[in-house]
């Protein structure tokens, strides 16, 4: 019975053994990084107008003492001016003809919407292989335990015979 306890032993022990040799397989990690970027721009511009002028030409006479407008020659508007006007009042000639330079300010805002997504996959990779003599150890392993599993297989047919087992 001793016997027999001990051997079981044995054989669960080399079984234990055999199993617990294997290679660790590559451990993969994994990393996602999300990055959402926005950026809002504000632009801004000036447009200028050119300055802008008319012309008027007329001929003047005076008559009792008095100026008074005889022949108008030219009247010329501009780009954005109509004609000037022309007023003669005792002898006071008012003309308005000009235009200041003008200016007109814009602003708008742009925006950027960026989003990365970074998956990065990590694979660790073993660089020790096997020598030739642990190679010849591993096949050794192999054939002990084909062995081992044929010499417990006859001693469980012997345990076995005597209860009529053919």
């Amino acid at each position: 019975m001793i016997k027999n306890l001990k051997a079981l032993i044995f054989s669960i022990a080399i079984f234990l053994v055999v199993i617990s040799c294997r290679s660790p397989k590559p451990v993969q990690n994994e990393n996602r990084i999300q990055t959402i970027t926005v950026t809002e721009t504000l632009h801004d511009t000036i447009f200028k107008i050119a300055k802008d002028s008319s012309s008027y030409n007329a001929l003047l006479e005076c008559l009792n003492g008095k100026v008074i407008l005889k022949n108008v020659i030219q009247a010329e508007p501009g780009r954005t001016l109509k004609s000037p006007r022309v007023r003669l009042d005792n002898n006071t000639l008012s003309v308005d003809c000009n235009l200041k330079e003008q200016e007109l300010y814009a602003a708008w805002k742009s925006k950027q919407v960026k989003d990365v997504q970074e998956k990065t996959i990590t694979i660790t990779k073993f660089i020790n292989y096997l020598t030739f003599w642990q190679k010849v150890q591993i096949w050794l392993g192999r054939i002990l335990l084909v062995l081992l599993l044929f010499l417990i297989g006859q001693f469980v047919y012997k345990l076995y015979k005597p209860f009529g087992f053919k």
